[in-house]
């Protein structure tokens, strides 16, 4: 039950609220002009600051974490666990808490300032306390990743913002199926565990499928394919592994390998040259054996004939000097004679000798290759290592890769087995509990009856993902019954918490549920409203615009002003909640 909320400031209207209906009025003031407004006068900042006060996340810059209210501290006084404390928030060091008051019953016991004689409490302790001070909710030794969350079940008992009167099951713009299922289910009683693991099956699901879309993409490293095609792959790999093993075993490897490697590119160097040498003396022994073969020295008379033909008669004195001459000439014959034989002598003693030494290079370079075939070099042993490294990386690879794909399958199939069971059980459950759901069903009909005179339907089915919820009134589709909806929605939660001993006792609702609302169902909702939070010792408090207080429509006998519990006016900034004007 919430008591009261106050301020550090004496600026702020402080407002108490009893049990049954508590109304929080704008109303607009007799010298108000037509530019005054009703809106900012402070009916949401109350509904914020008591979220505030239980919990809810600051986001610098948003809501009541703003500059102008730096150094503001707000106080909810508020019965929790059976005692009755004030809870206090500073906007500047939002994440502790000031617990003032008796804890006697309270199975946490947080520690005491001496000095002070108050407690001062961590946001995240404070929430964990909430979950069970106002949910009955306590840690699960079920390993479910998905429980229910103490501020998501408050907002359906505090909705704030536009977008949280939208819809009955929803309270946030990004609120997942999920957290609406299970949170939902847990407080209309259903069997919130189902809705977890209907969720880690989702999840599961999505996991498969990011993996197959992978696969498909060529995300993963090396082959690709299917089962077959991978294990087509891994026995081609499993061969080429076992011949690169027995290269590995029968490698040699020589000390001196790149020097012998050398000794053999040197020795293979010499005998091209010697070679290339040997050819080329041969070709001057050719041309040296053709030209003896052609030296010959003149014949004797041959002078003599040429110059008598001529008709030279020669003195003695000449035919002397030529016979000299040609004795010269046969001297000189036979001089070239004997250089040419002696040179064909020299060139094919070094051609033999050419040929000697290119037989023994041969030799001692068919050695050094003998050796190099049969080991090899240190680099090449490394390289074919590391080749054989890969292979076997590759392989590995392919067999993991087919080890995933088979464990995939299987995990498909497994979790569609678990899904089939999952909602055989979830409708057998279902069908187990009808005396609970049973209950929020009759209350939903009951509160839209009192509204539109013909009862509507909360549909609680089960479908191919888990719960499935949805209400109906006849004349659905305008807005003001699409609101009423959410109303008796959440009426239906207030009268609900009592029946299933979950501690909440109040409901709190900002106008913009009355937007668009026909002003008899207004009056009908807060008449209803009243009669059942005063039946059911709970609280419902809610913010209106003093034009929408439907005062002609109200039953008679029905006060609507002693339910007023704070009226705030636009005639001065003082009649405002704050008390004071500020730009955003």
């Amino acid at each position: 039950m919430i008591h009261s909320i106050t301020a550090n400031h004496s600026s702020f209207n402080p407002v108490e609220f009893t049990p049954g209906l508590n109304v929080i009025l704008a109303d607009r003031t007799e010298t108000s002009t037509q530019k005054d407004t009703r809106n900012g006068l402070g009916k949401s900042t109350l509904i914020e600051i008591i979220h505030f006060c239980l919990g809810s996340n600051v986001q610098r810059g948003q809501g009541l974490s703003i500059e102008p209210l730096r150094d503001w501290e707000f106080t909810l006084e508020i019965t929790l666990a059976g005692n009755r404390v004030k809870v206090t928030r500073a906007v500047d060091k939002p994440n502790i808490f000031i617990v003032d008051g008796m804890m006697t019953s309270w199975i946490e016991q947080f520690g005491q300032d001496d000095l002070f004689g108050i407690r001062v409490i961590k946001l995240e302790q404070w929430k964990t306390f909430l979950e069970r001070a106002l949910f009955g909710l306590s840690p699960s030794d079920e390993p479910y990743h998905y429980t229910p969350s103490f501020r998501s079940l408050l907002s359906y008992f505090i909705r704030l913002g536009n977008y949280a009167y939208a819809d009955p099951f929803r309270h946030a713009r990004q609120q997942q199926p999920w957290d609406i299922q299970l949170h939902v289910g847990f407080l209309l009683g259903l069997n919130w565990e189902n809705t977890a693991k209907w969720q880690e099956l989702k999840d599961q699901e999505k996991d498969m499928k990011a993996f197959s879309q992978a696969i498909k993409a060529g995300a993963t490293e090396y082959a690709q394919g299917s089962v077959g095609e991978l294990e087509a792959e891994r026995v081609q790999l499993e061969i080429q592994l076992e011949q690169e093993a027995h290269a590995l075993q029968n490698f040699k490897v020589h000390p001196q390998y790149e020097s012998i490697q050398h000794e053999a590119n040197q020795a293979t160097a010499i005998i091209h040259n010697l070679m290339n040498d040997n050819i080329v003396d041969n070709r001057r022994l050719v041309r040296y054996r053709e030209s003896v073969s052609e030296e010959k020295p003149p014949a004797d008379t041959a002078i003599d004939e040429l110059y008598e033909e001529a008709g030279v008669v020669f003195s003695k004195v000449t035919h002397r000097t030529l016979a000299e001459a040609k004795e010269f000439h046969s001297k000189i014959v036979e001089n070239r004679r004997a250089f040419l034989e002696m040179e064909i002598g020299r060139l094919e003693q070094r051609i033999e000798n050419r040929k000697n030494e290119i037989r023994k290079r041969t030799d001692d370079k068919a050695a050094l290759l003998e050796i190099l075939s049969t080991h090899g070099a240190l680099q090449e042993l490394t390289k074919l290592q590391e080749h054989h490294i890969g292979t076997r990386e590759r392989l590995e690879s392919v067999r993991t890769r087919i080890s995933k794909i088979r464990d995939l399958t299987a995990q498909k199939r497994k979790v569609l087995v678990e899904k089939t069971e999952l909602a055989q059980l979830t409708e057998m459950d279902h069908q187990q509990r009808r005396d609970i759901w049973n209950t929020p069903v009759r209350l939903f009909n009951d509160n839209s009856q009192a509204l539109y005179q013909t009862p509507g339907r909360l549909v609680i089915d089960i479908g191919s993902a888990g719960f499935k919820y949805d209400v109906e009134i006849n004349r659905s589709g305008s807005e003001g019954v699409s609101k009423m909806k959410i109303f008796c929605f959440d009426l239906m939660l207030l009268q609900l918490m009592p029946i299933r001993n979950i501690p909440t006792d109040f409901l709190i609702h900002d106008s913009s549920l009355y937007d668009g609302v026909d002003s008899r169902q207004r009056a009908l909702a807060l008449e209803r409203a009243c009669e059942v939070s005063e039946a059911t010792n709970t609280q419902y408090i809610c913010t209106l615009n003093s034009d929408m207080v439907p005062r002609g429509d109200f039953s008679p006998g029905f006060d609507f002003d002693k339910y007023v519990r704070l009226t705030l006016t636009d005639k001065s900034p003082s009649g405002s909640l704050l008390g004071f004007q500020f730009e955003m």
